[in-house]
């Protein structure tokens, strides 16, 4: 900077009219550049009297320095490359995790659903449930599952298309879902006593008092350990698929 300013006072008293930018104020901004050629018009007109005599010394030693400011390229500072959101990867990632609990979970249910419904194929017509009480209704069995695959089937959709009203219409599927996956749950685990008791009446044909089979004194309900399963992985593709269709959205 100062050797530009001495340069500057140099042309001046010199009557030298720069027309190039010189390599005393070369590497220097347009700005410096400009505080260096006003500090030696300044310097040229430090010794005049009066404020009117200033201004023309320094009206007149301008010409001489007046393309050194054109001379100096303005300079563009240009952004920044962005850094690679991470956004998207990680919603990827929350996809394809809800994509494998969405699995696990489906699994389970259609493990759950067949033994359940073997039972009720095998042993529905031999037993019959109180009166003012109905068995577990298979229907809400098959209904459970169509959702939850056809939710599952929109879901690998999304991530095919990338589509955010996709994303939205698979967790729109996982509200009924849910609803009529409590209902299962309930429905398996409010068997009362006496319900239970009814299904343990001998078949016709059999004599009084014959002994009743060990399996056949308790109702055969779904492991606890699977159910569980289920209601976690289940809970786990409700909150991943959420957040990926808000992050998408």
């Amino acid at each position: 900077m100062q050797s530009c300013i001495q340069f500057g006072v140099d042309a001046i008293r010199h009557h030298v009219t720069v027309t190039v930018l010189p390599p005393a104020c070369q590497g220097l901004t347009r700005a410096q550049v400009n505080f260096a050629v006003a500090s030696a018009l300044h310097s040229a007109a430090a010794g005049a009297r009066g404020k009117a005599r200033q201004r023309a010394l320094i009206a007149q030693a301008g010409r001489f320095l007046q393309h050194l400011v054109t001379a100096v390229p303005e300079q563009r500072h240009e952004p920044a490359a962005a850094a690679p959101a991470s956004r998207p990867a990680s919603r990827t990632a929350l996809a394809v995790i809800a994509l494998c609990t969405w699995l696990i979970t489906v699994g389970l249910g259609l493990r759950m659903g067949w033994q359940m419904m073997a039972r009720w194929i095998t042993g529905g017509r031999r037993r019959r449930a109180p009166a003012g009480r109905s068995r577990h209704p298979p229907a809400l069995n098959l209904a459970h599952f169509t959702l939850a695959t056809t939710g599952l089937l929109t879901w690998i959709a999304y991530l095919i298309t990338d589509v955010t009203r996709v994303a939205w219409a698979a967790c729109a599927l996982l509200l009924p879902v849910v609803g009529l996956g409590m209902t299962l749950v309930f429905l398996s685990s409010s068997a009362s006593p006496a319900e239970s008791e009814s299904t343990l009446q001998a078949t016709p044909g059999e004599t009084p008092g014959a002994p009743v089979q060990g399996d056949q004194r308790r109702p055969r309900r779904p492991p606890v350990l699977t159910v569980g399963a289920h209601v976690a992985f289940a809970t786990a593709t409700i909150l991943f698929a959420f957040l990926t269709a808000v992050g998408a959205g």
